[in-house]
């Protein structure tokens, strides 16, 4: 499905439907025109006359109904009164927008609408919203379209609309680009293409047709965790409790126990989740394939219903007051979300490449670990860690040639230096070694094969914490 946004004129009928044609589509020559009250209406046409699906999603600032003109078009009889009553005292409307906004005769050929939140004084009325909240707001709805599989090319028209509105569209659709692209490393076209559209000027034009432009945005996500170590080793994860926050103290005795437990409940297992993200996420970047074969990690589905529930608990917060915004902590909800996608991406690539848990007794091939990880730097773009693993398995292998078969399980540290005992798990050489360290490692033959596993004292809380403050 293509997707067009576009903000909203609710203009007269009588001025606002204008002429617009479409001349290069995407380096195609064509010749294409419509009328419409929007320039996204008749690109969806367009694009639908071609044989494609797409839709129009109209976001309507809550504030496009205080304008004074308003009555003189709006139709029938009932709504303008109603509206009168509305510019007396907003307070319904401003708890319901959607109602009133649905029964506007106005840009009727739009397929759905978003409403937002609005800024500034309209008509005597004050409306106190935050703009990080309106870039979420544009923001989740593109994120929810895009996982249930209903946005698969975005387009967005800034023909209309304040600067305020364009920004967050604008802003909302760079961040979902980040996010899309973390979703799919393996492969990268499914990530939607992105195009800002924008027709010539018609304010003040005296031109009777209006071309509609197209430009593709292009956009690139990197190999890098929207979280740090700080907020993983030192902080604990303490910025979800901004997404998800202890209730307020109007509820009391047991109701209030009830809420505070169910908002825990909630940080609890978001908390699990982005967690185990940043442990897959370090481990790859560090280069310490085998401990991944260890991890128990959730699926592309589980992470998904996560983000789903991320996003209806903030829209609730959002749509309670469209007054004023919950003024929501972007730099968390982005993290949040960010992080989660890229955890969709890093599990859809260890699943390809059946990075799962292995049988204990049984060990895995340290070819097979190669082999795979090498294949997995190649999807994530880190060259380095292809040489140093090479490096660190065909030094095993090395020695191992030298000694002979070994039927039982042998701790590494016998194979690297038979004189000495078995010491410490030491941090800085578990990394150095591609997470192959002589005290956690132990190894066995099987034919020409070498399998490996880490030794039953290892204890993973440690390199937990060693992983989180290795995020960068």
């Amino acid at each position: 499905m293509k997707v067009i946004y576009q903000v909203g004129r609710l203009d007269n009928p009588a001025q606002a439907t204008k002429e617009f044609y479409i001349k290069n589509f995407h380096g195609e020559k064509v010749d294409e025109s419509g009328k419409a009250e929007l320039s996204s209406i008749v690109l969806r046409d367009f694009l639908r006359k071609r044989n494609y699906e797409a839709k129009t999603v109209i976001v309507y600032p809550v504030s496009i109904v205080f304008n004074s003109k308003l009555p003189e078009y709006i139709q029938p009889e009932e709504l303008k009164n109603e509206l009168v009553e509305i510019f007396k005292d907003p307070s319904n409307y401003l708890k319901n927008p959607h109602e009133f906004i649905d029964r506007i005769e106005l840009e009727r050929n739009r397929d759905e609408k978003l409403i937002v939140h609005s800024l500034g004084e309209y008509l005597g009325i004050s409306l106190d919203a935050n703009y990080d909240d309106i870039v979420l707001e544009i923001l989740f709805d593109m994120i929810e379209r895009y996982l249930k599989g209903e946005l698969e090319e975005l387009y967005l028209d800034i023909s209309s609309g304040h600067n305020i509105y364009i920004s967050a569209i604008l802003e909302a659709a760079r961040h979902f680009a980040v996010f899309s692209h973390l979703v799919n490393w393996i492969d990268d076209t499914k990530s939607p293409k992105i195009y800002i559209t924008f027709s010539d000027p018609i304010i003040g034009s005296s031109a009777k047709s209006f071309e509609i432009h197209i430009q593709q945005q292009r956009f690139t996500a990197f190999f890098s965790s929207p979280i740090k170590s700080k907020e993983a080793a030192d902080y604990n994860f303490s910025f979800l409790r901004e997404i998800y926050p202890d209730p307020n103290n109007n509820s009391k005795g047991s109701e209030a126990v009830k809420l505070k437990q169910q908002a825990r409940e909630k940080r609890k297992k978001l908390k699990e989740k982005i967690e185990m993200f940043c442990l897959l996420f370090s481990a790859i970047k560090n280069n310490v394939p085998l401990y991944l074969y260890y991890q128990h990690y959730h699926s592309a589905d589980e992470i998904k219903e996560e983000i789903f529930k991320l996003i209806d608990h903030a829209k609730a917060r959002l749509c309670s007051d469209y007054q004023k915004s919950p003024n929501l902590n972007k730099r968390a909800y982005i993290d949040a979300v960010l992080s989660l996608g890229f955890y969709i991406g890093i599990v859809n690539v260890l699943e390809k490449y059946n990075v799962t848990m292995f049988c204990h007794d049984t060990g895995i091939d340290i070819e097979t670990v190669k082999n795979s990880f090498s294949e997995i730097y190649l999807i994530f773009r880190l060259h380095t860690n292809i040489v140093m693993l090479g490096n660190e398995v065909s030094n095993t292998q090395e020695k191992l040639k030298q000694i002979g078969d070994i039927s039982t399980w042998t701790g590494l540290y016998r194979i690297i230096d038979p004189d000495k005992s078995a010491g410490e798990i030491d941090p800085r050489n578990f990394f150095a070694h591609s997470g192959f360290e002589r005290n956690a490692t132990e190894v066995r033959t099987e034919n020409d094969r070498v399998l490996v596993r880490y030794s039953l004292n290892v204890n993973f809380n440690d390199i937990n914490c060693w992983l989180k403050r290795r995020l960068e």
